[in-house]
């Protein structure tokens, strides 16, 4: 009844979710440079600058505060931050839902959560949702690998199922794996799923 009521949740969360979807463009292809970006974290006030080739392998990923699907994995995404963040990968949340319509991605409720979930990472936002377009971003979440040198490596989803149990494919930590072990991605794009973007006009 529980695994049924999830599936439920997720499936009429994902409907109301889909009258939000703006025209985007095409995602960073896999081997292309990394858009940059300065952004605002909400857990300090503090300007945080992500370089891509600044010799350090990072994680991109575009989540928010209000999708059952980013809430679903949050766990995961500082599971996996904990794991590799002591390895030097560097983890950047960026939030580019529209705040002015939705309360809930405003800053203070941003780092209201990131508080309260003790986030390992920076958690930022994309006011006008100009990085979330940069990349090509089309859902929360969205994760993206970026090389030392800048190069996108791996883009798509976390896992390949929000329930832990039912996990087959673990793309991120196979792409972190991977990388670090220099090696390169086996399975460098998947399918991304999740709430898509509210994109601010």
């Amino acid at each position: 009844m529980r695994k049924l009521l999830f599936i439920v949740t997720l499936l009429v969360a994902s409907t109301a979710c889909a009258g939000e979807q703006a025209a985007v463009g095409p995602q960073v292809a896999i081997g292309a440079q990394a858009p940059s970006f300065t952004l605002v974290n909400a857990l300090d006030g503090k300007s945080v600058a992500m370089k891509p080739a600044d010799g350090n392998l990072k994680v991109v990923v575009f989540t928010c505060n209000q999708c059952p699907y980013a809430k679903a994995f949050e766990p995961r995404i500082i599971e996996i931050a904990k794991r590799f963040g002591p390895k030097g990968v560097r983890f950047y949340a960026v939030n580019p839902n529209d705040d002015a319509k939705y309360e809930i991605e405003t800053l203070a409720n941003m780092k209201a959560r990131a508080t309260e979930k003790e986030y390992p990472f920076p958690y930022l936002k994309d006011g006008d949702s100009a990085i979330a377009r940069a990349y090509g971003a089309r859902v929360t979440p969205h994760a993206f690998v970026i090389d030392g040198t800048g190069a996108v490596r791996y883009h798509g989803y976390v896992d390949d199922s929000a329930k832990p149990a039912e996990r087959k494919t673990t793309g991120l930590t196979d792409a972190l794996n991977s990388l670090l072990n220099g090696r390169d991605v086996a399975n460098a794009e998947t399918r991304e799923f999740g709430c898509t973007i509210k994109w601010k006009s």
